[in-house]
């Protein structure tokens, strides 16, 4: 299948990245004469999957070596260069959420436990803390290690199980050794799109976002796509949870629903837009919304979960339950939807998730 015609948010051709010794693999072709392959020409490593593994393993400089990074490549140093561009006022922005701020309703993500913080006097001027949580209790990113493909076991690259319980392959750590996740972030704003439109954006009843959704979002904004961006989805779900009465909140979440069985509004899981992420070279995709994917998610063993297509065949990280409510007000106060971005995932060798630690600098 062919992927939709995109041809008016397609960037400028790709300049040869700027590589230094002893960096991450480059971004990019390593050459004008060795292009990006495009995603229909991926090989499925996993059937009904195009991967990334084969392209990306020819940057890596080390032989023998396996990729570590996925997409995270697309962010090569001129890009990077190129994002200070989007650093005109020096205004800052958080995308993150407090750690406890969806504490009371954690059964409804999974189960996961909630964050605890013990602050302890180790002399009468002085203090420590210690905090224990899951990695994706607030404002984080998926790791690579997070999904593999249902039925075959394999995780990004082909690792299986006991690659993982027996080494940090695939952590979180290579993201934070390279630097960070950092360049040109562009805010993808549904929520003010479809309410523009007088239509509910259906945050709690499945509302599926889909490629040409996506486009004519763009178009909205007047926003452009360049090879390397991070995109951040700006749903909706975020704003719903913050503004509806705890109780309520905890009743839709918690109580009429079980975890795993509720209807979130989200990117829709289609080989269309998963080739456009591609083929657009975009680094990196997160919103606000709990499973970025619109659940229910496809049945199993059907066209795949965003969550396969993403993590296991491309390597691309995914994040969830950023707080953007500042994040878009600041673009329709600046009347421009791209900035600087910049995020540290904690160095955990092995991680499988991380906090986001994120910013927006305009």
């Amino acid at each position: 299948m062919k992927s939709l015609d995109t041809s008016t948010f397609a960037s400028p051709p790709l300049t040869p990245p700027i590589s230094d010794e002893g960096s991450p693999p480059a971004a990019g072709p390593k050459s004008d004469n060795q292009a990006v392959p495009t995603y229909d020409e991926l090989p499925e490593a996993v059937p009904g999957f195009p991967c990334s593994w084969e392209y990306f393993n020819t940057l890596v400089t080390e032989e023998g070596a396996k990729d570590q990074l996925g997409t995270l490549n697309f962010l090569s140093p001129a890009r990077v260069t190129a994002a200070r561009n989007e650093i005109r006022t020096g205004k800052t922005v958080s995308l993150n959420l407090s750690l406890n701020e969806l504490a009371q309703d954690m059964s409804a993500f999974g189960g996961r436990k909630p964050p605890t913080h013990e602050i302890m006097a180790g002399m009468p001027n002085g203090r420590e803390d210690s905090v224990n949580f899951n990695t994706q209790v607030s404002s984080h990113w998926d790791g690579l290690r997070h999904f593999g493909f249902f039925h075959h076991n394999l995780f990004y690259q082909g690792y299986t199980p006991d690659d993982l319980a027996n080494s940090n392959v695939i952590g979180v750590h290579s993201w934070a050794e390279r630097g960070g996740i950092v360049g040109r972030g562009v805010l993808v704003d549904y929520l003010a799109w479809i309410t523009a439109k007088g239509e509910d954006p259906g945050v709690n009843s499945g509302r599926a976002i889909s490629l040409t959704d996506v486009l004519a979002i763009l178009a909205f904004q007047q926003t452009t796509v360049q090879p390397g961006d991070v995109l951040i989805f700006r749903t909706g779900w975020m704003q719903w949870y913050k503004e509806t009465a705890p109780d309520i909140r905890h009743d839709n979440l918690c109580i009429k629903h079980a975890p795993g069985a509720h209807a979130f509004v989200g990117l829709e899981a289609s080989r269309e837009f998963v080739a456009w992420l591609w083929d657009n070279q975009i680094s990196a995709v997160a919103g606000d919304q709990p499973a970025f994917e619109v659940t229910p998610p496809p049945a199993i063993g059907t066209t795949g979960w965003l969550h396969e297509h993403l993590l296991a065949a491309l390597g691309c990280p995914m994040g969830e339950l950023w707080d953007v409510e500042l994040l878009g007000e600041e673009c329709r106060k600046q009347e421009r939807y791209s900035f600087f971005f910049s995020s540290m995932p904690l160095n955990i060798p092995g991680g499988v998730a991380s906090p986001l630690n994120g910013t927006a600098i305009f």
